[in-house]
């Protein structure tokens, strides 16, 4: 009997344990990342990450989650990201945070791969989660440290083949934008109608700024509102952008489709400035919206009808695992002692 009393307590009390800890961290993340954030209006928009004006600009919050959808699958090593925007009168900058303990913008050696993100983007009616889809084209700004931070100077004569460069360097030759000797603003406009459909945009119209500092990235996407191309996205009209982003983890092997994504969108209304979570029911009005999404952004990294454990990032999962089994055992133990 003093065993079945001893387990019945400890199983008492893990449960109230427990459950306070899951309403807790409800509620956390829905004061992070609930309601609305303004986008703050600014005299000059800053390409600075260091700027002073991204002090006072408001933060949202959105939960980045492994690339599980298409092939190559993998990522997840960012669990989560803060971004900012600013606007004046020509231009919208958007400022990108998140937490990494390495580095990596040198890529000269095999298996080299460079800290990266991206945000995507749609104006007027939402897109399919995966990279938009034919009829719905979205817009997707590109940053890659290695372009921004890679000692180019020092890499010397790599290719000292007695042939001539468009035979060594084809990729340059062939002016792929991903083979340039030197870039000067940092960032690649894509447009995707789709997984496997990303393509360079003829319009390079997007500069992005970075800065390395104390384990964390802050990465600056500045644009003009109305530019003239043809699937770029547009910040006038008082319409609604919907935004998504990513990330790439080079130490952790992230490349290609191997990334840090947000499952949900986030809504940019250009008539208020303010941004909010998009996942409301019009997710699931017919749009081609997936279940499960390559890239979208919101508060949490799931879609919005499910629980949001079923999303939740595996380190918080771990820890509500080995808490429960903790708690259970020491009431147990002390209940029969």
């Amino acid at each position: 009997m003093l065993e079945e009393d001893a387990a019945r307590r400890a199983t008492i009390v893990t449960v109230v344990v427990v459950g306070a800890l899951v309403v807790a961290q409800t509620a956390v993340t829905a004061a992070v990342t609930s309601g609305s954030q303004p986008a703050m209006s600014v005299e000059s928009v800053p390409d600075d990450p260091a700027a002073t004006a991204w002090q006072d600009a408001p933060t949202r919050t959105v939960s980045l989650s492994k690339q599980q959808m298409a092939p190559p699958f993998g990522g997840g090593s960012v669990s989560e990201m803060d971004v900012q925007t600013v606007h004046n009168d020509t231009h919208t900058a958007f400022r990108v945070t998140w937490e990494d303990p390495t580095r990596d913008a040198n890529i000269r050696a095999p298996g080299n791969y460079s800290d990266a993100a991206a945000v995507m983007l749609r104006t007027g009616d939402k897109p399919p989660i995966t990279m938009g889809a034919a009829g719905k084209p979205v817009d997707i700004w590109y940053w890659r440290a290695s372009w921004q931070f890679e000692n180019h100077s020092s890499f010397g004569e790599m290719y000292t083949y007695p042939h001539p460069n468009n035979e060594t360097m084809p990729g340059r030759a062939a002016g792929n934008p991903l083979s340039k000797a030197q870039y000067d603003r940092f960032a690649q406009n894509y447009y995707a109608k789709g997984y496997g459909s990303l393509s360079h945009a003829p319009r390079q119209n997007v500069r992005a700024n970075a800065e390395y500092d104390d384990g964390e990235w802050s990465v600056v996407f500045t644009r003009k509102h109305d530019t003239d191309g043809k699937f770029d996205a547009t910040f006038s009209g008082s319409k609604n952008v919907y935004l998504a982003f990513a990330v790439w983890n080079g130490s952790a092997d992230e490349v290609n489709g191997q990334k840090s994504i947000t499952l949900q969108f986030t809504s940019l209304d250009t008539k208020k400035w303010a941004m909010s979570d998009a996942s409301s029911s019009a997710s699931q009005s017919g749009d081609g919206q997936s279940a499960s999404g390559d890239s979208g952004s919101g508060t949490s990294s799931g879609d919005s009808g499910e629980p949001w454990i079923v999303h939740s990032v595996s380190n918080w999962v771990v820890g509500l695992v080995v808490t429960t089994l903790l708690t259970w055992t020491v009431v147990y133990w002390r209940a029969r002692g």
